[in-house]
């Protein structure tokens, strides 16, 4: 239960006078309210089984008594002082009930009057019985004992304000449903004229799709309204005119794909021969590739190999080098030998002079020098084999030194011949790797330009196939062109489609479309 319907049970209790007193008085007459309730309920269900206008809505007698039942356990809560969220929901669900099943409103109040005379009348029984006088009564004859006038009325006046109160609360729920059904009746009537107007605006919308756009939508199917026929009318008076339109443009729009599909079936042609020049120069190109790869090869190779003959060079002039300074060892070592000759040939000299001397002597000493006479002559001829030999080691290491002298001469021009080979070697190493080099940035050049030329030739064949397309694409268009004319001859439109009158904007009758229709 909302704050907002609280706030409208307290507001109606307070204008009833029913307070916390009044809920505690109820509690109190409760056992009595309790005990005329069922048989109220049950004589208020039979006069409803007697009543055929009310009966109508059980569909049995255990659907009655099930009614019954939940009156009285609505009436207790009731009687009990309970407004609280139970006690609305359920006035709400008996409500809503009764208008679900169309009870009128007219039995709805007579049954609460029906029930709370009969509660009333019970209750009015039970507080005036038939005056009983105990025997101190009568002894002492005093009147007899009951409830008084006041209090009598001030609880049947509060069990009536709670009657009313709910059947008030009852009557809203009724009444609020009613307003709903109303709304939704009229809703209802709403959708059908919608869907009346929707039918006819869909049959009219089926003509035109058959050609026809010279038809109208009958005012009288929008209640008054003439917004969706002046809306139609204007719109089939603007299709009239586009179909003019296109009558007028499909003619020039064909000649003109035919223009294209020409004109794209020569550019395929061209490229088509574009495409095989740039093929042969594809091929060519990677020929030249190939030559100038093997060109820069070779030359990377022939690099190799000078640079190992400049390695070699480099190495036989220090060879050269020492040889030449073996040769010089040599020289000395000749030198040395020949001046150990020359003491060599001094000492046989002066052995030669001792042993002519000594044999001079033992000529003097006569038969007692003869065998060292003898012994000085071996000497003698000793010396001069010495100084013989001597002569001729010195001859020999002299022409020694004259071949080393030569041979170092020639060395010297071996080492200078092949530092110039080495030098020459050098400079053509430094060419051929100045021409591997180029020769190598050639061939990248030259790939470069093999795979422009390849990436052209896709590029181009990709621009054939979409010439190709092109043409095609005209070619459909020419069709498209031709099947367009034949379409919009088939319209109805009107002989001069203008701008929509006012008549048309205001939605009145047209004059009949079979007057004024032609066939584009």
């Amino acid at each position: 239960m909302t704050e907002q319907v609280k706030a409208d049970i307290a507001e109606r209790l307070l204008f009833l006078g029913i307070g916390a007193a009044e809920k505690a008085h109820l509690a109190r007459i409760r056992p009595q309210a309790l005990g005329v309730l069922g048989p109220a309920l049950d004589r208020f269900y039979g006069r409803i089984h007697k009543t055929p206008a009310l009966n109508r809505f059980f569909a049995n007698e255990q659907h009655r008594i099930g009614a019954r039942n939940q009156q009285e356990k609505h009436w207790k809560r009731i009687l009990q002082g309970d407004f609280g969220a139970d006690y609305v929901e359920s006035t709400r669900a008996i409500g809503n009930t009764h208008a679900r099943i169309g009870l009128k409103p007219q039995w709805y109040v007579g049954g609460y009057a029906l029930l709370i005379e009969g509660m009333v009348t019970d209750l009015l029984r039970q507080y005036w019985p038939q005056p009983r006088r105990s025997f101190l009564d009568r002894l002492l004859r005093r009147p007899a004992r009951g409830t008084s006038g006041e209090e009598a009325a001030a609880q049947i006046g509060l069990l009536i304000r709670c009657g009313l109160l709910d059947m008030e609360l009852g009557l809203e729920t009724y009444t609020q449903n009613l307003d709903v059904r109303e709304r939704s009746r009229a809703e209802s009537e709403r959708i059908q004229s919608l869907a009346a107007l929707s039918d006819a605006l869909a049959d009219a919308l089926d003509r035109m799709a058959g050609g026809d756009l010279v038809q109208q939508i009958d005012p009288a199917l929008e209640n008054g309204s003439t917004r969706m026929s002046g809306a139609f009318h204007r719109a089939c008076e603007g299709l009239g005119r586009i179909v003019h339109a296109v009558r007028e443009t499909s003619g020039a729009v064909e000649q003109r794909a035919r223009e294209i599909s020409g004109s794209t079936e020569n550019i395929t042609c061209r490229i088509a021969e574009q495409v095989d020049a740039l093929a042969a120069v594809a091929r060519n190109i990677t020929e030249l590739t190939s030559s100038v790869k093997e060109v820069a090869d070779e030359a990377r190779q022939a690099d190799t190999t000078v640079a190992d003959c400049c390695q070699e060079t480099e190495q036989g002039r220090d060879i050269v080098a020492k040889t030449v300074e073996a040769m010089a060892k040599i020289s000395s070592s000749s030198n040395r030998i020949v001046q150990i000759i020359g003491v060599i040939d001094e000492i046989a000299f002066q052995t030669n002079l001792l042993a002519l001397n000594a044999g001079v002597e033992a000529a003097h000493a006569g038969d007692a020098g003869r065998g060292f006479a003898v012994v000085a002559q071996e000497i003698r001829a000793l010396a001069q084999r010495s100084a013989t030999a001597a002569k001729e080691i010195k001859s020999l290491i002299a022409s020694s030194m004259e071949d080393v002298q030569r041979g170092v001469q020639m060395v010297d021009e071996t080492g200078t011949a092949l530092g110039n080979i080495s030098t020459s070697v050098e400079r053509l190493g430094t060419a051929v790797g100045q021409i591997a080099s180029g020769a190598e940035a050639q061939a990248r050049r030259i790939m470069d330009i093999n795979a422009s030329t390849t990436q052209l030739e896709g590029v181009t064949k990709s621009n054939a196939a979409i010439v190709h397309q092109t043409s095609g694409a005209s070619q459909k268009l020419v069709g498209d062109a031709g099947e367009l004319t034949r379409v919009v001859r088939n319209f109805k439109v009107r002989k001069s489609p203008s701008r929509p009158s006012q008549r048309a904007l205001e939605g009145r009758k047209m004059p009949s479309p079979a007057s004024t229709a032609e066939k584009v």
